[in-house]
């Protein structure tokens, strides 16, 4: 019985993007669809390949070997990296799904759920007519801008033009649009991350309708297909780690010991990096603002050298008593920390909606991509946090920590970041949005398979 009854378990392969970033959500909606009784095979490289053990509920199988080189080797520039993953992965990805189509270790595949940036899964996908949804790791906002910017020069000369409102999009102005270290390859990576996600069957979203409605009505009526935001993904289970990195767990310990809503937390992501002088300006804004701060300095955060050997001693002396800081953080529970009174980000998509989820008020310091739609959205639609100028200056951040700690626009700011918790936690309750849409994706999910079977019989 027990046989029968796993026999009829839809399976479904889940490609996530190795970087550390884009591989968790995608593991968190793993998770949740094995929860609705699905099978799941997760296909990844040997780059940054999750742990297992971690996951025994999970079947893997591995592509491109070691074809693959880290991120590191492409010195941040993202488009060249992603370019270069998809041309490698291909046809490992490929023969792997032949594999599993002719062995009797799996069942049939239902359906192909792939990361956005991996788009050469859609190519796989529709030459061996497998079913396909792709999953967005960012917001809708920067779905379109990438769409606008695809379109148009959004890289005039004169600075007087980037302050300009982009047109179609008067939310964002023209210097808050995606930006990436290189021109090189964007052009093309883009185009076939925006194809493989609007020829896809569905899109998943790691966002919310409460956030972002109108925009996800905008690309429901030019797609053409359905779109489930079903999250923050991590909060359906928040005690489910994803991480590929190392944590410190200690901090935790040293947060109890702080006053509620006191403590600054900092980071600024798994690949960001920055100069020398952005480190010491962050570093004596943080100790100027008279704050207790938890920030985290990774071990090639300065220029691929280790940060904290950068700090001078007058620094350490002058915060011993209320700083802390790591290599790497359990940020999902640092966020949800009682004392935790602000987060500067660099507004990857992860950390922005995981601040939003917690309530906690940002201040914003985007870098490339999608951070400065983010931030935009952030600080001027949301209205839950500030934005910090491109030239990191220590006296901004110490006014920027003072003002949301402290003055009245900081306490507006605290309050629309309660009111916006509120509306994530009664969207992923029983009957709220992102609840009602997984509910969707599963019936929807479940009726294509009806549809393959009943058509191959």
């Amino acid at each position: 019985m027990e046989k029968k009854q796993k026999e009829k378990k839809g399976h479904l392969v889940l490609v996530p993007c190795p970087l550390p970033s884009h591989t968790s959500p995608m593991l968190h909606l793993a998770k949740l669809l094995h929860s609705q009784g699905f099978s799941i095979t997760i296909i990844h490289t040997q780059l940054n390949s999750p742990n297992q053990s971690h996951y025994p509920e999970f079947s893997f199988e591995s592509i491109g070997g070691s074809l693959l080189e880290s991120y590191s080797a492409f010195d941040g520039d993202v488009m060249l990296f992603l370019s270069e993953l998809n041309m490698k992965c291909e046809i490992p990805f490929h023969d792997c799904l032949i594999k599993m189509q002719l062995g009797s270790q799996y069942n049939p595949i239902s359906c192909i759920i792939y990361d956005s940036v991996m788009y050469f899964s859609a190519a796989v996908a529709d030459d061996l007519q497998i079913f396909r949804i792709v999953l967005r790791t960012s917001s809708a906002a920067n779905y379109i801008g990438l769409s606008i910017l695809d379109e148009n020069d959004c890289h005039p000369s004169q600075e007087r033009q980037m302050e300009e409102p982009v047109a179609g999009f008067p939310f964002l102005r023209i210097k808050d649009m995606p930006l990436f270290s290189t021109q090189n390859h964007t052009r093309k990576v883009l185009t076939c991350i925006y194809n493989g996600t609007k020829t896809a069957s569905a899109i998943i979203w790691n966002s919310l309708w409460c956030l972002e409605h109108a925009l996800f009505k905008k690309i429901e009526d030019e797609t053409l297909v359905p779109v489930f935001p079903i999250g923050p993904l991590q909060k359906h289970y928040s005690n489910f780690s994803t991480n590929v990195l190392s944590e410190e767990q200690s901090c935790i310990a040293w947060l109890d010991k702080q006053a509620p809503s006191s403590v600054v937390y900092v980071s600024t992501g798994s690949v960001i990096t920055m100069s020398k002088d952005e480190l010491l300006e962050m570093a004596w804004g943080l100790a100027n603002s008279d704050q207790p701060f938890l920030w985290v300095v990774r071990a090639c955060l300065v220029n691929g050298s280790d940060g904290v050997e950068q700090l001078p001693r007058e620094f350490h002396e002058a915060t011993r008593s209320r700083c802390r800081i790591a290599s790497w953080l359990p940020q999902q529970k640092v966020l949800a920390h009682k004392s935790i009174g602000c987060f500067l980000t660099h507004n990857g998509w992860n950390s922005t909606i995981e601040s939003i989820a917690e309530g906690i008020p940002m201040l914003c310091w985007p870098r490339v991509g999608d951070q400065r739609v983010n931030a935009r959205f952030v600080s001027h639609v949301w209205r839950v946090g500030l934005q910090l100028e491109d030239r990191l200056l220590r006296d901004e951040i110490d006014r920027a920590i003072r003002t949301l700690f402290m003055d009245e626009e900081g306490i507006k700011i605290q309050k629309q970041a309660k009111e916006l918790k509120k509306n994530v936690e009664i969207s992923l309750r029983q009957g709220g949005a992102s609840s009602d849409f997984l509910a969707r994706l599963v019936k929807y999910i479940r009726l294509q398979e009806t549809m393959i079977r009943l058509s191959n019989a």
